[in-house]
């Protein structure tokens, strides 16, 4: 399954994509999902079909959703641990029997999935803490200490669990993408997020009279960010620009469900060129509003009034970016954050540690302009990874801000 992120850049967007109608827009909230019928109902009372949103990539945004809908199948099992198995030959997977559901699986009564991301340590770290464990008996082969594990864990009748199943049509396999809540869960999808996003802004359009666009956008089956810039732009002296935008994302199994932050991004210029690095506090204080996977839509849609406090969030970080014209020794803010990289426990930028470190390693900075763009270099080269991406715009924030 392809898992790598994928990207929209502002320079992708074709001129004339303009927008999007309402009517097109609600495409996205497919009719057999429920969160997306309760959604839909609610927004149908606040919003006209053809009511166009005049927000440039708003199309290409939809488009990609679209694609993505078609080859990523996502379904949602229930099963008891004694209907799992392990191993397909010498491969581990996990493997579902006896489905109850099965015109929801093509008529299947038993599947085979590949775990993905930390689906595997989740499904083990469920059963007793036993995810170290079980990975050290999985690396080294050890298949039979596995199932016998699995035979005795079955005798303890342990909760029934509902399992995020996606079925990649490319290669027609199903896998296993996480473990998600029995009860109290409502699925804020990436289409829905995308939706909530684009209807939010164009409110914020109609009252306030700020324009919008689609600046980056960067996703998954599972994860998307989306970045829009508005209007104008505040001088940071003697390095370029700083813009407002607005960043929207989602998670559509753990964390909170969908998020409006406040980011930003610093242009400097360097031989001739605009270059720009986004950066972002954490979520205490980047935080404009949320919506959590267990809040009722009619509950969570009432919090989007929280918007309004956008500009005390992006004054902030002006006022904190403005610091940064001030630092005096470059190579100690480039090692505040080797330190950070080197020491760190996320995951997902542990597979590109080697190659952030020597980077850090082999440059050396001389003013602000040179720290910008080695920055810039690191965040290229964890490009792929949604989430990598994410954590080096907090570790760039808390070196050249927080100065730690």
């Amino acid at each position: 399954m392809e898992t790598k992120k994928r990207s929209i850049l502002k320079l992708d967007i074709p001129k004339s994509d303009i927008g999007i109608l309402i009517s097109d827009l609600f495409k996205l909230l497919i009719s057999t999902d429920q969160t997306a019928n309760q959604i839909k109902e609610i927004l149908n009372e606040q919003f006209e079909q053809d009511e166009f949103i005049p927000i440039p990539g708003a199309q290409t945004l939809v488009n990609s959703q679209i694609v993505q809908n078609k080859n990523y199948i996502k379904k949602d099992l229930i099963s008891t641990l004694d209907n799992i198995t392990f191993y397909s030959d010498n491969t581990f997977t996990i493997n579902f029997n006896n489905i109850n559901d099965q015109e929801n699986f093509g008529g299947k009564t038993t599947l085979n999935t590949y775990p993905k991301y930390s689906a595997q340590r989740d499904f083990f770290g469920n059963l007793f803490s036993m995810d170290k464990y079980a990975k050290k008996l999985i690396d080294n082969g050890f298949k039979k200490i596995v199932e016998t594990n699995l035979e005795l864990l079955k005798e303890e009748k342990i909760k029934d669990k509902k399992y995020r199943l996606i079925h990649y049509k490319p290669d027609n396999n199903y896998y296993l993408r996480a473990i998600v809540s029995t009860d109290n869960y409502f699925d804020y999808n990436n289409s829905i997020a995308v939706v909530i996003a684009l209807l939010t802004l164009y409110k914020e359009i109609k009252s306030s009279g700020v324009a919008y666009s689609l600046k980056l956008c960067e996703y998954n089956e599972s994860n998307i960010r989306m970045f829009f810039d508005s209007t104008g732009e505040k001088e940071l002296e003697g390095i370029g620009y700083v813009k407002n935008i607005v960043e929207i994302s989602n998670d559509e199994i753990k964390r909170e469900a969908l998020r409006f932050s406040g980011v930003c991004t610093i242009s400097y210029d360097t031989q001739k060129k605009i270059n720009e690095i986004y950066i972002k506090p954490k979520d205490i204080k980047s935080k404009i509003l949320t919506i959590k996977h267990n809040q009722k839509p009619q509950n969570g849609l009432k919090s989007l009034t929280d918007f309004e406090n956008v500009d005390k969030v992006h004054n902030e970080l002006y006022e904190d970016i403005k610091a940064i014209k001030n630092i005096k020794n470059t190579e100690q803010i480039k090692f505040l954050v080797r330190r950070k990289i080197d020491n760190a426990k996320n995951e997902d930028i542990r597979k590109f540690k080697a190659s952030i470190m020597n980077e850090l390693t082999a440059t050396t900075t001389k003013n602000i302009i040179d720290l910008l763009n080695l920055f810039n270099n690191i965040q290229i080269l964890a490009n792929e990874d949604i989430e990598a991406s994410e954590y080096l715009r907090y570790v760039i924030y808390e070196a050249l801000i927080n100065r730690k």
